[in-house]
């Protein structure tokens, strides 16, 4: 009895050590590159349009290997090789190389000139799979552009045997795509590489359709049954690119301004319902769009996001950054913002409700932030324009006493309330307004009221009070 137990218990020992030594398995990345220069190539994640690095090394006789720790997440990684000779003289991006790691070795060869082009999979059937999905898509996209022209072109023409040939082979390119895109995935349905290929799908749009319709179809179906479960998949591009390309289709040419931000309202609105599957991925699309219209300045979506999905997001004892984003799109002119007091840089305390004017200015700044520091010149030039009376009051979110008073001496503000709690973004206030970045700006009435919240200098020019 004695002797069984003890050859149970040596044999669960071992296959907990066994599994032990898998988990803490590494794994290799090794890449031959012909005509790579002399330079450090760097290994870094991808999530969205997002890039990490994460280690870079020196290519030996062609020869680069980095090495993945047994506890890396699978997904979507970036070798970035370096510039061209062109790329340096133009100021143009350097060459780079995607893959994805999935616990398994992999062994590539390619050229420094053309990376995705001339790339070999010698070992990954990740990448096996995943790359070969890429290049015949790369001729599917091309052919299906080209016909779908032609279709376009003699559907206003009197020659319809040339439009029916073109519309059939339409049809028939989509069907072949649809059908390449179940094969590989059939095969290989265990990999992560399918899982991003079977996102590609797209509905059918028959080429005797005219193209309002066929849009109208793309629109309305391409979004369906799309899996936002995955999110291990948010460490790739996938997502991303399939927003990014389902939001174009909202888009022409010739829209203002207004019909623009309408039209990109009708996406949003269809985009995350669609996509609030999981609460990983359904924020990080969210994350992703927000940042999307903050580049493209388009206040008035921001808005209706914040407005409208604010209460979407899990909540935590801690506002996170989506949280505060999408609060603080929601504090839209006529908002009343909360009082507060803060101590001055003498340690006085100045309470809002008690320094205001008929119109404030709310500045959330730092010592540390460029965009700042380039703005004050900027708003203090701005403020001897107004007709009525500014006053402003400066809220700091450094640490440091001694950097935020140099700062205001350096910029001249002293005139202004200068205030803060030296919480950087942990502070009382910061978190009532829900500031995420800096600078922030507020411009209030005597009620406390928003009345405008610029982001750039040219928002501060057309402000007139």
């Amino acid at each position: 009895m004695n002797k069984n137990l003890i050859h149970i218990l040596t044999c669960l020992t071992l296959i907990l050590l066994f599994s032990s030594q898998l988990l803490a398995q590494d794994f290799t990345l090794e890449i031959t590159i012909e005509n790579q220069p002399d330079n450090v190539i760097t290994l870094g994640e991808v999530k969205g349009d997002k890039f990490t690095p994460i280690d870079s090394v020196q290519a030996v006789n062609k020869v680069v290997r980095f090495t993945f720790p047994g506890n890396a997440h699978a997904g979507v990684y970036r070798l970035i090789l370096g510039q061209t000779l062109v790329a340096k003289v133009m100021n143009e991006a350097p060459q780079q190389l995607d893959l994805i790691f999935n616990k398994e070795n992999i062994i590539l060869e390619t050229d420094f000139n053309a990376p995705e082009d001339k790339l070999q999979v010698i070992l990954s059937e990740e990448n096996r799979v995943w790359h070969e999905f890429k290049r015949r898509e790369i001729l599917f996209r091309e052919e299906l552009n080209t016909v779908e022209k032609e279709v376009d072109y003699y559907s206003g023409k009197s020659n319809s045997e040339k439009l029916a040939a073109s519309i059939e082979s339409y049809n028939r390119l989509q069907k072949r795509r649809d059908e390449f895109i179940s094969e590989i995935t059939d095969k290989n349905n265990e990999l992560l590489a399918s899982k991003m290929i079977l996102l590609f799908r797209e509905p059918f749009l028959d080429g005797y359709l005219s193209p309002e319709l066929r849009k109208k179809i793309f629109q309305t179906e391409y979004l369906r049954n799309k899996d936002f479960t995955n999110d291990t998949l948010v460490y790739s591009q996938v997502y991303t690119d399939i927003i990014f390309s389902y939001l174009v289709s909202f888009n022409q040419k010739n829209y203002t301004p207004v019909q623009r931000e309408n039209e990109y309202k009708k996406a949003v609105d269809i985009v995350l319902p669609a996509t609030n599957q999981n609460p990983k991925v359904y924020e990080f699309i969210l994350d992703y769009l927000i940042h999307g219209f903050e580049v493209l300045q388009m206040g008035n979506v921001l808005s209706y996001i914040g407005e409208n999905y604010a209460e979407t997001v899990c909540k935590t004892d801690e506002k996170t950054t989506l949280e505060r984003k999408l609060l603080l799109y929601k504090m839209s002119p006529g908002t009343e913002v909360p009082d507060f007091t803060l101590n001055d840089i003498n340690g006085d305390p100045v309470t809002l409700s008690e320094v205001q004017k008929e119109k404030t200015l709310l500045l959330f700044w730092a010592s540390w932030c460029p965009h700042c520091n380039e703005m004050i010149p900027y708003i203090k030039s701005w403020i001897k324009q107004q007709n009525t009376p500014v006053e402003v009051v400066a809220i700091s979110l450094d640490t440091s006493a001694e950097e935020w008073k140099n700062a205001i001496a350096n910029l001249k503000t002293g005139a202004w309330f200068n205030v803060s709690d030296l919480q950087k973004w942990d502070g009382q206030v910061a978190t009532d307004y829900n500031i995420y970045a800096t600078p922030t700006l507020f411009v209030i009435d005597k009620n406390r009221k928003i009345i405008a919240m610029p982001v750039t200098t040219k928002d501060l020019a057309e402000l007139r009070l």
